[in-house]
């Protein structure tokens, strides 16, 4: 398995991100992600560079230049990553109060 493929499972596990989701986020069609995945096809520069903006993590972190994941940048990245990974967890009643919250509503 390539570094690469590795860290994008390892995201995606850590994000609670399908991969349908990962293709929905990226832009990315749900079948190359698979090729991705499986290792069957390496991908392009521009597909790393989408792959890495959805996880909010350098390319070379992704293909194994970098040990760490970098931290979130700032705190609409941070709040955004929270939301991602825990969307699928909320019912409607708690999105709608975490959207008052978010846009100063009571």
């Amino acid at each position: 398995m390539s570094e690469f493929t590795k860290r994008v499972k390892e995201l995606m596990e850590r994000d609670q991100i399908s991969q349908k989701e990962l293709a929905k986020l990226s832009g990315i069609s749900e079948s190359s992600i698979s090729r991705y995945l499986s290792g069957s096809k390496e991908p392009r520069m521009d597909i790393l560079a989408n792959i890495a903006k959805v996880f909010n993590v350098t390319t070379s972190y992704l293909v194994g230049e970098e040990n760490y994941a970098p931290q979130f940048l700032d705190a609409y990245k941070e709040t955004l990553a929270v939301v991602m990974r825990n969307k699928k967890k909320l019912d409607d009643q708690q999105k709608a109060e975490l959207i008052k919250v978010l846009f100063g509503g009571k």
